[in-house]
């Protein structure tokens, strides 16, 4: 089950592992057998359904490698009255590779067993161009 002090825990949790580009901290809010499930996949050539937490934490790390200072932040929570279910909208921002700052907003479901993560689902338009936070300039700025 989990609870809304559980869920801030974990969204800061990723917040701080997306930011140092390490996702190894994070391993212990899966279940082993976690089933990942992202529009994503297609950009890469994988699976729709990715299962286990040592591919979910390799797919997740290769979406993020050309991703430069990294801020995850959680702009809405909500926890389904199973308290098995939570669904966050996310801003992801992140600086490109031509120093633009760029941001996605998206929803994830997660689906817990216990207060681990068993399914996590993301949501968004995939053919809607990405938000541009800031003008092309140096990298890093």
């Amino acid at each position: 089950m989990i609870t809304p002090a559980l869920l801030d825990e974990q969204e800061a949790a990723f917040a701080r592992a997306f930011a140092a580009a390490d996702l190894s901290p994070v391993r212990e809010r899966y279940d082993a057998g976690v089933v990942y499930l992202s529009p994503t996949v297609r950009l890469y050539g994988w699976p729709q359904r990715i299962e286990g937490v040592d591919r979910t934490l390799e797919f997740i790390g290769l979406t993020i490698l050309n991703c430069d200072d990294i801020r995850y932040e959680a702009v809405e929570r909500v926890i389904a009255p199973d308290g098995a279910t939570a669904f966050v909208r996310i801003h992801f921002d992140w600086t490109d590779d031509a120093g633009r700052r760029l941001r996605s907003n998206y929803v994830v479901v997660y689906r817990y067993r216990g207060a681990l993560i068993s399914q996590q689902e993301l949501y968004y338009d995939p053919s809607a161009p990405l938000e541009v936070l800031g003008a092309v300039g140096t990298r890093g700025s």
